[in-house]
C-alpha cells in the first residue's frame, strides 16, 4: 500500500499540508503571526501625522513640517508619513508575496485529493462510519468505499489511532472493537476489509445505532460519517433523546447527495453534536482502477490516479476552510498593492530619512466631537458627495455660437444679422446634473455598484456616528461632556439657586470622578457662591485616595449665597499646570458678563468648557456659550427634566451641546448625502430607461427595412430583458427611499433654488425633467397631485389641533382600547331563540361553564370569558394613554396661564388635577385663553379610562371567584366519583358511524349494495341496513365510505373500481371492474367511461357511479365471488343428482 506523506506526493512541505484547523493554521502562519498585516506595516514603515488646536487662531492645524520632508499616504482617512526606505518596502512586498503563494498552495492542497472528497481531519483519534443511503446505486458504492481508501492512505495514516464501522439493516458492522494504532498492517487491513464489505441500506435508526456505538469509545475524539447518496431519515431526532452532556463532535460528509432534505438531516446532525459538515457532489468521474477488480498489483492498491471531477453540491455554501484561508491571500494582495504603490508614486528615487518617533495617537474617549469627526467623520471617510462623486462626475459643456437670422427691418435689403446664442452640449441630454462644491453646473452618472458601495459606507459610518451620539448622552457625558484634557479644574456652582438640584450635582460629580478623573492626572474641585472655596490649593495626582477624599469634600458642599463665578476663574486659570476648566453653572453671574470675557481674554489661554444645568435664561446661555467659543472650549447644556417637559418648552439651537450639535449635524449631513445619491442613481435609471425605449423604437422601425421578421424579434426580445431590469433596479431605488421620487425629476427648475443655472441650461434641463416624468407615470409610481399631496403633509403642532379633533385619532375608542375592545377576542354574542311549545324565548347553556358572564347592552346579550384574556396589559395600556391625556391637560392649560399665574404655582409646570379649582378660576381671570370645551373633553375622556379600569379590575376578582369555585365543584365530583363502585359499566364511546352512508358488501352473494349504517357492534362490526329493506351485520373491512365531502380522485385507463348495475327489483348493485377507456376532456358530450367487469363483460357508466378501490379490494372480491359461485354450483349439482335417484329403488338395484 502507498502513503504519500501529504496526499499528493513528497514534494509538499509540513507547513502545506498540515492537518489543522484553518485558524490554527493562519494563528501560526497568517499576517498577524508575520506581522504583515496592514495596520502593524504603517507602525513599521512611518508615522501618523497629528494636529494640536491653535489658542490664538482658534481652531485645530495640523503639522506642516512632514509635507517637504516625507511621503505621505492616506489611509482610512488618517495621514500617515513614510519613513521607510526602498529596500525596506522591497523586502516587505517580497514577504507578502510569500505569503499569498504559500496561501495559494495551501488552497490548492484543500481543494484536491482526500481533502476534496472528504475535507480536513483535525483530531489524532478518530472513527470512519460508513453509511449508504437508499439511493444509493452499486456503481456510487464502489466509488464511496474507494474514496474512503484514499481518506484512509492520506490521511488517517497521520492519525494516532483509528476505527471503521459500517451501518445497515442488519445492524453494525465494524472492523475492530475499539480503536487500534495506525500502523501500515492495520491500514492495509482496514482498507481490505472495506472493499470486501458488502453495503446495505440504512435507516434512521440503524444509524444512530452505529453512532452512538463509535462514541462509547473512549479513546475516540471524534465521529466522520461518510454518507453516500441520501440520508432520507431525520438521524437528528433519533439521537437528540439518547446522547449523552459530552459527547464528541460528529463530522459529517455528503457524498454525491442529491435531495436538499438528505444534506440538511446531516446538517442538523453535525449541529447537534457542534461538529462539521463537508459536501461533495461528483459530476463525472475516471475510472483508471475498474469497479468490479481494483488494481493491487504486487499486494498494493493504487490510488494515484483516483480522482472524482466534482465540488459542492448546488446551493451549499463555501467551505469554511477554503474561505479563511482565501481572505488571508486576498487580503494579502491587497496590502502588497498598496505597498506597491507606495513605491511607484510617493519614491520614485531612493530616500535615505531620519527615524522619528511618533506621538501617541488619543483614544477615542478623550476626544472631543470635532476632533472624533476629524478623525472618522465624512469628510476624514471621503464620503462628502462631492468627494464620493468626484471619480463619475464631468464638468457641463456649452457655448456661445453666431447664429444668423432674419433682420429686424425687412425693408432694408441687407445681409442675415448675426445673433449670439448659448448652446448646449448634446450628450447633456442623456445625462443628469447637479451642483458642485464651486458653484458650477456637472453631470454625473451613478451606477449601481457605485450607489450599492456608497450606501453600505455611509451605512456603516451613520452607525457609528449614533452608537457615539448615545455614548455621549450616557453616563457623567450626559452633564459634563467628554473630559479631555491630562489636568482639569472643575467649578461647581453652590448659590442658592442650586438649592433644589445640588443632590443632582453631587451624584454626577461622583460618577465623573469614577469614570472620568480616575484616568487623568491631576485635578482639583472649587466650589464658588459668594465666596470661593477650594478643595485642595493647586492641582493633585489623581489617586484612589484623592479622588475619594475629593467625593468627601463635594459631599459635604451646602448651596448658599450667590454667583461669584469670576473669581472661581480666577483662582483655576491662576494654577500654571492647568490645562482646562470645566464651569457649571445655572445662570448669570454676580459680575456683567462682558467684564468677565474680558478678564479671561488678559489670563492664560486655558480653554473653559461651561456647561449650562437648567439654565432657561437666554442671555446667560448666551453668556456661557461666547466664554467657551473665546477660549476655545466647548459648551455643553443639561435639564435634569428634559425628557418630560422637551415638549412643553423646547429647546433652542443656542441652548443644545457643541457635542451633540456637532454630531447631529454631521448625521444629518450624512443622511442628505445619501439621499443626494440615491435620487441621482435614480434619475439615471429614468433617463436611461427613456432613452432605452426610443432607441427601440428607432432601431425596430430601422430594422424591419433592412431585416427579415426574425432578425426584428431578436432585437425587441434582448430590450425586452434590458427594459424589465432596467424597471426593477428603478422600482428597488425609488422604494429605497420615501422622498426621492418627489425631489429633482418631479420638481418644477423654475422653483426656487435653481437661480444658479442659465435660463438656456434651466430650458435643457426642464425637457430631461419631463422626460423622466413620463417614465415615472408610464409605470404609475406618480401622479399629477404628488406635490400637492407632499404639501398637506406638513407637521403641526398636536397641541395646537383641536382636542375634538385630537380625539378623533386617539381616543379610547378610536385606540380600540375599551374594556369591549379587550374582550372582544373571546366575546361571542348570544341571541335567544323563540320555542312556540313553551311560548317564550330560551337561550343555549352550552356555554355556561366556560362562558359564565355575560355582557348586557344595546345588541343584546354578549358572553365573555376574561381568564382568556389578559386584562393586565390591557389596564397597562389605558394607564400610559392616561398619562397622555392627562399630559396634554397639563400642557394646554399651563401653556394658557401668563407668567404671573405662573409664578402662583411655582414657575414649574403642575399637574392639573392636584389645582384644578384654583386653575379654572386664573383661565376664568383671564378670560379662557384656552376652551373650555378642550378641558372638559379630555376629563370626560380620563373619566372614562379610569372606570374601564374600574370594571376590568372587578371582572378580574369576579373571573378569581367563579375560577375558585368552578375548581371547589371539579373537587367534589372527583371525590365522589372515587366513592362510588368501581364495577359501573363504562361509558360507550362515541360512534362516529352513525347514519353513515355506505356501500357494503353482502355474505349473501358477494356483491356491495348500498345502505346506511344502523350502529357499531364490538369486534370491529358494525349493522348494516341496505336500501332494499335487509339488515346484515358486516365487518369494518367490507365496507366503503360515499356521499357528504369525500374525496373524488380522477381515474385513468387500468384503475380498479367498484361499479353501479341496475336491478329492476332492489335498485343499485356494484360489481368490480376495471377502466378500459376515460371520456375524451376535449367534447363536452363523452362523459361516460367503459369498464371491464369481473365476468369479461363491458358497462358504459358516469363518473357518479364509480367508485375508486385498491388492487387488493378488487382480487378479494373477485375471489369471494368465485367461491361463492363454486359453492353455488356444487349445490344445484348436488339438487340435480337428488332428484334423478328414486326414494325406493328396486330390489335390484339394493343388491
Amino acid at each position: 500500500m502507498s502513503r504519500p506523506p501529504g496526499g499528493n506526493g513528497a514534494g509538499r512541505d509540513d507547513v502545506v499540508n498540515a492537518l489543522v484547523s484553518p485558524h490554527g493554521w493562519l494563528r501560526d502562519n497568517g499576517l498577524q503571526r508575520s506581522k504583515l498585516s496592514l495596520p502593524q506595516i504603517l507602525t513599521h514603515i512611518g508615522f501618523r501625522q497629528r494636529g494640536d488646536y491653535v489658542h490664538h487662531l482658534r481652531k485645530s492645524i495640523s503639522s506642516k513640517y512632514a509635507d517637504g520632508m516625507f511621503p505621505q499616504i492616506t489611509v482610512d482617512g488618517t495621514v500617515h508619513n513614510i519613513t521607510a526606505t526602498r529596500e525596506e518596502l522591497e523586502s516587505l512586498c517580497e514577504k507578502l508575496e510569500a505569503k499569498a503563494k504559500l496561501c495559494s498552495r495551501r488552497l490548492d492542497w484543500l481543494t484536491t485529493g482526500s481533502r476534496k472528497l472528504f475535507g480536513v481531519i483535525q483530531e489524532k483519534s478518530v472513527t470512519l462510519v460508513l453509511d449508504v443511503g437508499c439511493s444509493a446505486t452499486r456503481a456510487q458504492q464502489k466509488l464511496g468505499k474507494q474514496a474512503l481508501c484514499k481518506v484512509i492512505c492520506e490521511q488517517v495514516s497521520q492519525m494516532d489511532c483509528f476505527n471503521i464501522m459500517s451501518s445497515g439493516i442488519q445492524g453494525v458492522s465494524r472492523w475492530q472493537e475499539k480503536a487500534v494504532k495506525s500502523t501500515e498492517a492495520n491500514l492495509s487491513s482496514a482498507m481490505d476489509w472495506l472493499l470486501a464489505h458488502e453495503c446495505e441500506p440504512s435507516t434512521g435508526r440503524s444509524t444512530a445505532e452505529v453512532l452512538l456505538n463509535a462514541m462509547g469509545d473512549v479513546m475516540i475524539e471524534a465521529v466522520y460519517l461518510f454518507v453516500v447518496g441520501d440520508l432520507v431519515d431525520d438521524v437528528a431526532g433519533v439521537l437528540r433523546g439518547r446522547l449523552k452532556r459530552n459527547v464528541c463532535p460528529v463530522h459529517t460528509v455528503s457524498f454525491n447527495g442529491k435531495t436538499g432534505k438528505g444534506i440538511q438531516a446531516l446538517r442538523d446532525l453535525s449541529n447537534l453534536t457542534a461538529g462539521r459538515i463537508h459536501e461533495f457532489a461528483q459530476m463525472e468521474y475516471l475510472e483508471h482502477v475498474a469497479c468490479d477488480s481494483p488494481d493491487r498489483s504486487n499486494g498494493h492498491l493504487d490510488l494515484s490516479k483516483f480522482e472524482p471531477i466534482g465540488g459542492m453540491s448546488q446551493g451549499s455554501k463555501v467551505r469554511e476552510d477554503v474561505y479563511q484561508v482565501w481572505r488571508e491571500m486576498r487580503e494579502a494582495l491587497k496590502t502588497r498593492n498598496q505597498i506597491k504603490r507606495i513605491l511607484v508614486e510617493l519614491l520614485p528615487q531612493r530616500l535615505e530619512l531620519a527615524e522619528s518617533e511618533s506621538q501617541r495617537a488619543l483614544p477615542e474617549d478623550c476626544l472631543s466631537s470635532k476632533e472624533w469627526l476629524n478623525r472618522f467623520g465624512l469628510k476624514a471617510q471621503k464620503l462628502r458627495v462631492h468627494e464620493a462623486l468626484a471619480d463619475c462626475a464631468f464638468p457641463h459643456s456649452d457655448g456661445v455660437v453666431g447664429v444668423k437670422c432674419r433682420p429686424l427691418d425687412e425693408t432694408i435689403q441687407t445681409d442675415a444679422e448675426t445673433c449670439k446664442k448659448l448652446i448646449n452640449a448634446k450628450y447633456c441630454t442623456s445625462f443628469v446634473h447637479m451642483r458642485w462644491k464651486d458653484g458650477s453646473v456637472v453631470h454625473v452618472y451613478v451606477t449601481d455598484g457605485k450607489c450599492r458601495k456608497y450606501e453600505e459606507q455611509m451605512n456603516r459610518a451613520l452607525i457609528n456616528m449614533n452608537k457615539r451620539l448615545e455614548w455621549l448622552k450616557s453616563g457623567s457625558r450626559e452633564l459634563f461632556g467628554t473630559i479631555v484634557e491630562d489636568q482639569v479644574y472643575l467649578l461647581i456652582d453652590t448659590s442658592e439657586a442650586m438649592r433644589d438640584f445640588l443632590d443632582v450635582v453631587k451624584e454626577k460629580v461622583f460618577q465623573l470622578m469614577q469614570d472620568q478623573l480616575s484616568k487623568k492626572q491631576k485635578v482639583n474641585v472649587v466650589a464658588f457662591g459668594t465666596r470661593v472655596t477650594l478643595w485642595k490649593n493647586r492641582l493633585v495626582e489623581v489617586s484612589s485616595e484623592t479622588l475619594a477624599s475629593a467625593c468627601r469634600w463635594v459631599n459635604e458642599l451646602q448651596a448658599g449665597g450667590t454667583k461669584n463665578t469670576l473669581g472661581a476663574l480666577g483662582q483655576a486659570l491662576a494654577d500654571e499646570g492647568t490645562q482646562a476648566v470645566y464651569l457649571l453653572t445655572d445662570g448669570q453671574p454676580d459680575q456683567p458678563p462682558g467684564v468677565i470675557l474680558e478678564q479671561v481674554r488678559g489670563w492664560s489661554p486655558v480653554p473653559v468648557h461651561t456647561i449650562s444645568f437648567n439654565c432657561d435664561d437666554h442671555e446667560a446661555n448666551s453668556f456661557l456659550y461666547e466664554l467657551s467659543q473665546w477660549t476655545g472650549g466647548r459648551f455643553h447644556s443639561y435639564y435634569a427634566n428634559v425628557k418630560d417637559f422637551s415638549d412643553l418648552f423646547g429647546i433652542c439651537k443656542d441652548r443644545e451641546s457643541d457635542d451633540l450639535q456637532l454630531l447631529m449635524a454631521e448625521i444629518d449631513q450624512g443622511r442628505a448625502d445619501l439621499e443626494t445619491v440615491r435620487r441621482l442613481r435614480a434619475e439615471c435609471i429614468i433617463l436611461d430607461t427613456f432613452h432605452q425605449k426610443t432607441n427601440t423604437t428607432q432601431r425596430t422601425g430601422s430594422t424591419q427595412q433592412l431585416h427579415s421578421t426574425q432578425g426584428v424579434t431578436g432585437i425587441q426580445l434582448k430590450s425586452a430583458r434590458h427594459a424589465a431590469q432596467t424597471t426593477s433596479s428603478m422600482l428597488r431605488l425609488l422604494s429605497s427611499s420615501e422622498q426621492i421620487h418627489s425631489k429633482a425629476p418631479l420638481r418644477c427648475p423654475e422653483g426656487p433654488g435653481q437661480e444658479w443655472l442659465l435660463p438656456e441650461s434651466l430650458a435643457l434641463f426642464q425637457t430631461n425633467a419631463d422626460r423622466q416624468m413620463q417614465v415615472l407615470q408610464s409605470f404609475g409610481l406618480v401622479s399629477s397631485d404628488t406635490e400637492q399631496k407632499k404639501e398637506r403633509k406638513k407637521q403641526e403642532d398636536p397641541l395646537d389641533i383641536p382636542t375634538a379633533q385630537w380625539l378623533k385619532t386617539n381616543s379610547l375608542v378610536a385606540r380600540r382600547l375599551t374594556l369591549l375592545d379587550a374582550l372582544s377576542p373571546t366575546a361571542i354574542v348570544h341571541h335567544a331563540k323563540y320555542v312556540p311549545m313553551l311560548d317564550k324565548h330560551v337561550h343555549s347553556k352550552v356555554f355556561n361553564e366556560i362562558m359564565p358572564l355575560a355582557h348586557i347592552g344595546g345588541k343584546g346579550l354578549t358572553l365573555i370569558n376574561p381568564l382568556a384574556v389578559d386584562l393586565e396589559k390591557y389596564k397597562c395600556n389605558v394607564q400610559d394613554v392616561l398619562k397622555t391625556y392627562e399630559r396634554r391637560l397639563d400642557l394646554i392649560v399651563w401653556r394658557g396661564l401668563t407668567q404671573e399665574e405662573r409664578e402662583k404655582f411655582g414657575n414649574e409646570a403642575v399637574a392639573f388635577s392636584n389645582h384644578r379649582e384654583a386653575m379654572l378660576e386664573a383661565l376664568e381671570g383671564l378670560k379662557w385663553p384656552v376652551a373650555r370645551e378642550d378641558l372638559d373633553l379630555l376629563e370626560k375622556e380620563i373619566h372614562k379610562g379610569q372606570s374601564f379600569l374600574q370594571q376590568a379590575s372587578d371582572l378580574q376578582l369576579a373571573a378569581r371567584q367563579m375560577s375558585r369555585a368552578a375548581q371547589d365543584v371539579n373537587n367534589s365530583r372527583v371525590e365522589r366519583g372515587l366513592s362510588k363502585n368501581q364495577s359501573e359499566a363504562p361509558k360507550m364511546p362515541l360512534d362516529c358511524l352513525r347514519g353513515q352512508r355506505v356501500v357494503a358488501r353482502s355474505d349473501a352473494d358477494g356483491f356491495y349494495y348500498p345502505g346506511t349504517v344502523r350502529k357499531r357492534l364490538p369486534g370491529k362490526r358494525v349493522k348494516i341496513d341496505f336500501t332494499s329493506g335487509e339488515s346484515e351485520v358486516i365487518s369494518l373491512a367490507c365496507l366503503l365510505t360515499v356521499g357528504g365531502s369525500g374525496p373524488c380522485p380522477p381515474l385513468v385507463e387500468g384503475d380498479f373500481v367498484l361499479v353501479a348495475t341496475r336491478r329492476e327489483v332492489a335498485g343499485d348493485r356494484f360489481v368490480p371492474g376495471i377502466i378500459l377507456v376515460t371520456p375524451c376532456h376535449h367534447e363536452a358530450l363523452d362523459k361516460l367511461f367503459t369498464i371491464l367487469k369481473y365476468n369479461n363483460k363491458k358497462i358504459h357508466r358516469l363518473r357518479s357511479k364509480i367508485i375508486k378501490i385498491s388492487q387488493t379490494r378488487y382480487w378479494v372480491t373477485c375471489k369471494n365471488l368465485q367461491q361463492i359461485q363454486q359453492s353455488r354450483n356444487i349445490k344445484t349439482t348436488e339438487a340435480l343428482i337428488n332428484q334423478s335417484v328414486p326414494e325406493n329403488p328396486p330390489s335390484e338395484m339394493k343388491q
